[in-house]
């Protein structure tokens, strides 16, 4: 199969579908198989799988430090990319996207605040999710960033999660930002190191 036509089956595959990462057999958990590229990435699987790379340039901590924490996140991808769609079928900007509040932010950054501007979508299922994963960033201990890319429009999407607790929190999603434990009733992932 040509270079392009293999993509384009690749993001059909993954295309706005919950557990699109699922197949643990395509994601790299074992630490010691983890290796970084010349460009500063360490990629958690195959190109011709799902094609996620973790960006070291910017990463808190030397890679040896944050491996085993980079394989334990490659069993996580899944259920964190479902979480990231269920908050985008889910919830919506009040007033048909007019109700929001600005947060203060620096000069050319725009974030709107989670408990004064969002809701309940009335109707969820209408919801397509139309951005694969790509990059994952770890720029501060117990903060994942990951950087989603529109498969139907050139445009990206930065999602953040915190790590505590032993659990993973949705903090934000795109300009939308303060999102609280219980934005849903489930807590999304437990796990790392048995740690409490």
């Amino acid at each position: 199969m040509e270079g392009m036509e293999r993509m384009v089956m690749i993001y059909m595959q993954r295309d706005a579908v919950f557990n699109r990462y699922g197949e643990l057999s395509k994601l790299i958990t074992d630490p010691d198989l983890l290796q970084v590229t010349g460009d500063e990435c360490v990629y958690i699987s195959n190109e011709d799988d799902y094609d996620i790379a973790v960006d070291l340039e910017t990463c808190y901590a030397p890679f040896d430090e944050v491996k085993p924490f980079i394989a334990f996140l490659a069993t996580q991808i899944c259920e964190l990319d479902n979480a990231v769609q269920r908050f985008h079928r889910k919830k919506r900007i009040k007033n048909d996207g007019r109700g929001y509040v600005r947060l203060p932010s620096p000069p050319g950054t725009v974030r709107i605040d989670y408990s004064q501007s969002m809701e309940d979508n009335p109707a969820p299922q209408k919801e397509k999710f139309d951005f694969i994963l790509a990059f994952i960033y770890m720029e501060e201990k117990n903060r994942i960033s990951f950087d989603y890319w529109c498969t139907t429009e050139n445009s990206q999407l930065e999602v953040v999660f915190e790590y505590k607790e032993n659990k993973f929190f949705l903090r934000s999603y795109g300009i939308i930002d303060n999102i609280p434990d219980n934005w849903e009733e489930e807590q999304l992932i437990t796990g790392y190191g048995g740690q409490k």
